[in-house]
């Protein structure tokens, strides 16, 4: 029963650091355990509070039923015809999905959904037909109230607005009801929708689902066959307006065209232009053909100046008919002159008439190639005023065809623009009839894949899993409440806490006796009647403690015991240690020190008149007062009992304080100082200045952890060594609860040790 704990660690030998790493979370587990082992009613309570509360309202709660309709977007479209559609159909992204989940969700269809079933009459979703009050109805004090009251306190509460006006703003919170019951979602990779109901009635719940399903897909029907109407109409109108802006253009042109006498043949482009390039082809001709004329000219003005025309070979000369019949008679009449001339000699009449011929002959052929070079150069003349005409008509051509082309510049922008305007009207022609063709052929971009079944069990509220989550948040919340009430408990319970705290070596731990066991009696009385029961086996454990606590290992011989505060038990503490060490025959003095609230002589029932008291000894009076020294007949202890004092401080200065505790040494084995509380008078500090040790008494669970720090440290400055503490009117059925596995525990069970 010694506090074995208190054995110097060194005797143990080493101690690895992983094998202290190891014991440290053990034991922060375990201190763990012990703490939700001790609020364990805390964390119970808790939990079955916040079970039953929601139990509570669980059951009071109005079940409702949900229904799911399945939609899928269809990502493929059936094309009878090769015809581009006015509306495209509905994209498979994200983004487009989001909006299709929207347009379910919108007020425009939740709208016809309320007007479809009309959901204005039904008490569920339109609150003012509901006559059913609710339980915080009944927390209204207003609808305790008369008509007229309500306006004497809130003013007239009279509508201004119309009948029409009222029913809007009803069908509007309707409507806000029936899109809170709404609910669509997207499963992930998936192209479905689907469409979910809640409400009070199953048959309701599957019906909303179903209906707002086919609305959505008659609706997307509807915006398909609108947008082809209004495309219709519109392309209609734009028609119109091209036909008549084309016939205005081509007018245009055509009038343009006869101003400016822009005649055009079918393939070849403007006569104008067609002149220009004739004329300018036959100038090209005339030119070349004036130079080569004129070039035989110059050939044949240089043979003229030289003589020599006929011998030139003037292909004119050489192809003349009548040159080459002259030449031929030339030639023959030279012949005749060869063969006359061996005859006949150059005078005979013969020869002179064959000279005659023969000149005759040449006077002709020169007379024929004069008539020849005067024929080419009037050719040349006639092809010198040719070019001439031509260049002065090309250049005529040449000014008109500007002309030309400054109209033709303006005549290709009206050409185009009427080109443009049938282009646009052939277009526009062309998809008017393409979208007339497609007012039966409009398809939904969706299709009901699942209808909503009636649900055969409430999905509101899950009651299982709503109280199984009220349980594990009543033992989560119970856990917290446990650790925040550890963390503001502000008592001692335990020698760890002791130590951890304080540094002080526990001495021992003192059982709280009930007064149903003292029976009006007091603790000293029950130690003596009970000396082995368990409240005097601790006190036994606390002498044991003291035995070696002095400062050199010795048994102190003057000891003080205090507190932090009063009604610690410390004086019951000291009469009870006495009482005990008395019966081992011990020579025991308690002296009562607190000269403040003294209490021994009324609790030990001493006799004023016949025992001496602690004033008298250190007021001298006790010597030749015929008084003696109480002596406890029980236990043999003997006891100064004290008187109240108005300055003790100047009492346990004086000398005679000194004298007493050193004769009380000799002539005792053990002092007892009952010493005041520290926090509440400086008395305690100066008397344990005097004594060789300190015992502190602590009540447990009961002191404040910051007082009785506050006091420790008050005393550690007198420098006087404390022993350690006590632990006082210890509640042992709780302490055992707490699973400590101290002193406590043990005199808390049943043990064939202790007669209590």
């Amino acid at each position: 029963m010694y506090d074995n704990q208190y054995v110097n660690n060194d005797s143990r030998g080493p101690v690895t650091g992983q094998a202290q790493n190891q014991e440290d979370a053990e034991l922060d587990i375990r201190a763990l355990v012990l703490v939700l082992w001790r609020r364990k009613w805390i964390i119970v309570n808790t939990t079955v509070f916040l079970l039953v509360l929601s139990a509570l309202v669980v059951f009071q709660l109005t079940p409702r039923y949900t229904a799911q309709a399945m939609l899928a977007i269809e990502t493929r479209q059936n094309s009878y015809v090769d015809l581009e559609a006015v509306m495209s159909g509905v994209g498979t992204d994200q983004a487009a999905i989001k909006t299709e989940i929207d347009v379910l969700q919108s007020r425009r269809l939740v709208g016809k959904l309320v007007d479809s079933l009309a959901l204005v009459e039904d008490p569920e979703f339109n609150r003012s037909l509901d006559t059913k009050r609710s339980l915080i109805s009944y927390l209204n004090p207003l609808s305790y109230m008369s008509e007229a009251w309500k306006t004497a306190i809130l003013g007239s509460t009279a509508s201004t607005q119309s009948d029409e006006e009222r029913a809007m703003a009803v069908r509007a919170k309707v409507i806000d009801s029936v899109s809170a019951a709404l609910k669509v979602s997207n499963p992930p990779r998936s192209y479905t929708l689907h469409v979910s109901f809640e409400s009070t009635s199953p048959k309701k719940s599957a019906r909303l689902a179903n209906e707002l399903a086919s609305i959505y897909l008659t609706d997307q029907l509807e915006v398909k066959f609108e947008a082809t109407q209004r495309a219709n109409e519109w392309l209609n109108e734009r028609v119109s307006q091209l036909r008549e802006k084309v016939r205005l253009s081509e007018q245009a042109a055509q009038r343009f065209r006869e101003e400016n006498q822009l005649v055009q043949t079918q393939s070849a482009g403007l006569v104008n232009e067609q002149q220009l390039a004739q004329i300018n082809t036959q100038l090209v001709t005339a030119r070349t053909e004036l130079a080569r004329i004129e070039a035989r000219q110059g050939q044949i003005e240089q043979n003229v100046q030289n003589g020599s025309i006929e011998q030139s070979g003037l292909i004119e000369v050489l192809q003349s008919p009548l040159i080459q019949r002259l030449k031929e008679q030339e030639s023959e009449i030279q012949r005749r002159r060869a063969e006359l001339s061996t005859r006949y000699g150059p005078k005979h009449p013969t020869m002179q008439k064959i000279e005659a011929e023969l000149a005759d002959i040449k006077t002709k052929i020169s007379l024929e190639v004069d008539k020849i070079v005067a024929g080419i150069r009037g050719e040349a003349e006639v092809a010198a005023i040719r070019v001439r005409a031509l260049e002065s008509n090309l250049e005529g051509l040449k000014r008109e065809s500007f002309t030309v082309s400054r109209a033709q510049v303006q005549m290709r922008e009206l050409d185009r623009e009427a080109e443009a305007n049938r282009l646009l009207l052939q277009t526009f022609l062309t998809r008017f009839k393409e979208t007339s063709s497609q007012d039966g052929m409009q398809q939904a971009d969706a299709r009901i894949i699942s209808e909503a079944d009636v649900p055969t069990s409430a999905s509101f509220p899950k009651k299982s899993l709503i109280l199984m989550l009220v349980v594990f948040v009543g033992l989560i919340l119970g856990v917290g409440l446990a650790f925040l009430l550890e963390a503001l408990d502000n008592g001692y319970r335990s020698f760890d806490q002791l130590r951890q705290d304080l540094h002080l070596r526990a001495l021992g731990m003192i059982p709280l006796v009930k007064k149903s066991v003292l029976q009006d009696g007091k603790p000293e009385d029950y130690i003596a009647s009970k000396p082995n029961s368990s409240f005097a086996e601790a006190h036994r454990n606390v002498h044991a403690s003291l035995m070696f606590s002095g400062s050199d290992g010795s048994t102190p011989k003057v000891l003080a015991v205090t507190s932090s505060i009063p009604g610690e038990g410390k004086s019951t503490a000291t009469l009870c240690l006495a009482q005990i060490l008395g019966r081992t025959g011990l020579k025991v003095l308690v002296v009562e020190a607190d000269l403040r609230r003294p209490v021994f002589r009324q609790r030990m029932g001493i006799s004023k008149e016949k025992h001496i008291s602690l004033n008298m000894v250190l007021s001298g009076q006790a010597q030749g007062s015929g008084k003696t020294v109480y002596k406890d007949e029980k236990t043999g202890i003997h006891m100064l009992w004290a008187e109240l004092t108005e300055d003790p401080q100047e009492r346990f200065t004086s000398p005679e304080f000194r004298h007493f505790l050193s004769e009380a040494r000799k002539q005792y084995d053990l002092v007892l100082l009952d010493t005041p509380p520290i926090m509440a008078v400086s008395d305690a500090m100066l008397i344990s200045k005097y004594a060789e040790s300190v015992m502190y008494v602590v009540q447990w669970e009961a002191t404040p952890k910051g007082i009785v720090r506050s006091a420790v440290k008050q005393l550690s400055q007198t420098g006087v060594p404390i022993a350690g503490a006590v632990l006082t009117q210890v509640n042992l059925k709780r302490h055992r609860g707490y699973g400590y596995g101290d002193q406590g525990y043990y005199y808390g069970g049943k043990s064939n040790y202790y007669t209590n």
